[in-house]
């Protein structure tokens, strides 16, 4: 019995729905433009590079040469460099010197820098002025994004006056030029 009341439902239910059908009257269309801009972006992980006292304690990292002690701060800086055509990276200091106590200056070429990799044979490049436009740090031909790790390295030499002397690196990325 129940099962013929069941029936009987669904047997309404079919008769009473019937298919709607629709005309269309009318469209309209929208035309897309997009105009998507050269995007180049740079970040770095910090926002100061500090060599303290005992990164030029020579019984640890620190090297004594002839010249001063050199002293090393291994993947100090994360890098992300990113653009949506071919690019490359410049790296460079403000100013020429590293301004200190008492009108003492360091010379910011004193100081080096490089990708980190697993061995220790990278090419380290020498931090110069903002108006030197020598060789890319880093450079594709292609879009997209790129993060690395950059060890830098100071030169203190026995010239150099004690006490906290202060400057600032710039990353610049530029287009290549097709």
């Amino acid at each position: 019995m129940a099962m013929k009341m069941v029936l009987g439902i669904l047997c309404m239910l079919l008769v009473f729905v019937t298919p709607v059908s629709g005309q269309t009257l009318d469209t309209a269309t929208l035309q897309v433009i997009l105009n998507i801009p050269q995007n180049l972006w740079v970040r770095v992980s910090v926002s100061e590079l500090v060599f303290e006292e005992k990164d030029f304690d020579t019984t640890k990292d620190a090297i004594m040469l002839e010249e001063g002690i050199l002293a090393t701060k291994r993947a100090a800086v994360q890098v992300v460099v990113a653009g949506n055509v071919g690019h490359a990276l410049f790296i460079s200091s403000l100013e020429d010197a590293f301004q200190g106590p008492n009108e003492a200056t360091l010379p910011s070429s004193q100081m080096d820098y490089r990708m980190t990799a697993s061995s220790d044979d990278g090419q380290w490049h020498q931090l110069g002025p903002r108006s030197y436009t020598g060789e890319a740090f880093f450079q594709t031909a292609t879009a997209g994004r790129k993060t690395f790790n950059m060890d830098f390295r100071l030169l203190a030499t026995w010239l150099d006056a004690p006490g906290t002397y202060e400057g600032t690196i710039i990353y610049t990325v530029v287009p290549l030029e097709s």
